[in-house]
């Protein structure tokens, strides 16, 4: 099975920035990638369901192009706790300022101007361009709103009671006899006194 640590190669996503209307009303596109294998991340292999599904939305606000990403995919891994296969919706969003000005220039007029641009429910990321007449491969941050958005652990159900550590049975499905002392020996002297 194949596993992506970086986009696959496949993936196109490009779109013509021109394409953008100069008057402030909002562009759409939307992709569906297709995604086959595993995605490593966070040392976990995250086996996907199907097409990720992104859409990309955006409108000129002054001489800038402030861009909504939202990415959706289905996958499955293993539960935290049991190891039991678990399925997975990821929905993520990130917004994105594309500039023709030096990030700090128009940081500094986007913290200024804050009635220009929509509030952003967090950061927005603000990336230089060199002109607006090119074409803008939105791939790069497609994957990183996907990646942004895996946890890092995932639990089958939120009360899992994992596996027994002496004889390794799901204790969703059976109650096992093991006895668990999890007394630390180190402390053993400590018991005797009173």
């Amino acid at each position: 099975m194949k596993a992506h640590v970086i986009p696959p190669p496949e993936w196109d996503c490009k779109i013509q920035l021109s394409f953008i209307h100069k008057s402030g009303e909002p562009y759409r596109e939307t992709f569906e990638l297709p995604m086959e294998g595993l995605v490593e991340h966070w040392g976990q292999s995250y086996t996907s369901l199907g097409p990720i599904r992104a859409s990309f939305d955006s409108n000129y606000a002054g001489d800038r192009i402030l861009a909504h990403i939202t990415v959706a995919g289905n996958f499955s891994l293993p539960c935290s706790r049991c190891l039991e296969e678990t399925g997975l919706a990821i929905v993520g969003d990130m917004r994105y300022l594309f500039t023709l000005r030096s990030p700090r220039e128009d940081e500094r007029k986007f913290r200024s101007h804050d009635d220009e641009i929509p509030e952003a429910d967090g950061d927005v990321d603000v990336i230089p361009l060199d002109g607006f007449n090119a074409e803008l491969d939105l791939v790069p941050y497609i994957w990183e709103v996907l990646i942004l958005n895996l946890p890092e652990r995932v639990l089958c159900v939120s009360d899992c009671l994992g596996l027994c550590p002496i004889c390794g049975c799901n204790k969703n499905e059976r109650n096992c006899d093991c006895i668990l002392d999890v007394a630390d020996p180190r402390f053993e002297v400590l018991r005797n006194l009173k």
